[in-house]
């Protein structure tokens, strides 16, 4: 019984970055999946930036973050787990601020690494329509105990042509394990939030979670696709545990099943 509570007690403990739009000192982003980790073994912290920064900014909050985590623990590494944008931040400070000492392994989840292609597309259509559905995105932020974004250049570094140049400007680390995992909602009723913008990236770029695609997703080792259990989908938002309503208790169960392996992963490879 005690080995089994600490089959997630990784070599490195394990930062949990988020994405873009809250801030998990106030927010429980990642619902219940830090408290089941923990319970399987796992030294938990979390990055604590901004979630109406830009890239580059919040890079340095979750940089300090992880030198805090280090002191803590005497830890000389850390294993990074990036949702979403949060898997951008972390790039850039392992690459850009000198941290790919300090990182062992980075795992990010529904990055968007290549960019949003239906961010471009709606902006080439008309800018003005772009700007509405972005003002309903952060509304439903907002209405869910996030942050007001405010600043356009977040926005726009999800454009493919920023990706472009990011891509080139942050190389990655020969000394860090990058690793990655995609979504799928499979159909737009598996998150009637995302509806709209699943429809439009199902259309431009081919299975997404509702925001991100899995071909933008893809990156250093790639995992795969997670769909949830039997296949039947899972949201951009809701592969976090964020919006916990929108699954059933077996899909939940699953998807805890599913962070223990990620994390028992980590520490099989040493990590």
């Amino acid at each position: 019984m005690e080995k089994n509570k600490e089959k997630c007690k990784t070599k490195y403990p394990v930062m949990l970055v988020h994405g873009i739009g809250y801030n998990d000192r106030n927010h429980p982003y990642w619902g219940n999946i830090p408290g089941i980790l923990k319970k399987n073994g796992a030294k938990i912290f979390f990055s604590s930036q901004s979630g109406a920064g830009t890239i580059e900014e919040n890079a340095r909050q979750v940089r300090d973050s992880i030198l805090v985590a280090l002191s803590e623990t005497e830890a000389e590494k850390i294993n990074l787990i990036a949702h979403s944008k949060g898997g951008l931040e972390s790039r850039y400070l392992i690459s850009r601020l000198g941290m790919d000492e300090k990182v062992a392994s980075l795992t990010t989840l529904a990055t968007p690494h290549r960019g949003i292609k239906a961010i471009d597309s709606l902006n080439e259509k008309s800018e003005l329509i772009l700007r509405s559905l972005i003002g309903v995105f952060e509304l439903m932020i907002a209405a869910d105990g996030g942050e007001l974004i405010g600043d356009k250049k977040v926005f726009e570094q999800f454009s493919r042509e920023y990706m472009d140049i990011f891509n080139e400007m942050v190389p990655d680390s020969k000394k860090v394990y990058y690793q990655s995992w995609a979504f799928d909602m499979k159909k737009p009723e598996t998150d009637p939030a995302m509806k709209l913008f699943y429809n439009i990236s199902l259309e431009e770029e081919g299975p997404n979670d509702g925001l991100v695609s899995v071909a933008s997703a893809m990156w250093g080792n790639f995992r795969g696709v997670y769909e949830g259990p039997q296949g039947k989908g899972i949201s951009h938002s809701a592969a976090v545990g964020k919006r916990p309503k929108l699954l059933s208790e077996g899909e939940t169960k699953a998807l805890e099943g599913f962070y223990i392996h990620m994390v028992c992963e980590l520490k099989e490879s040493g990590y």
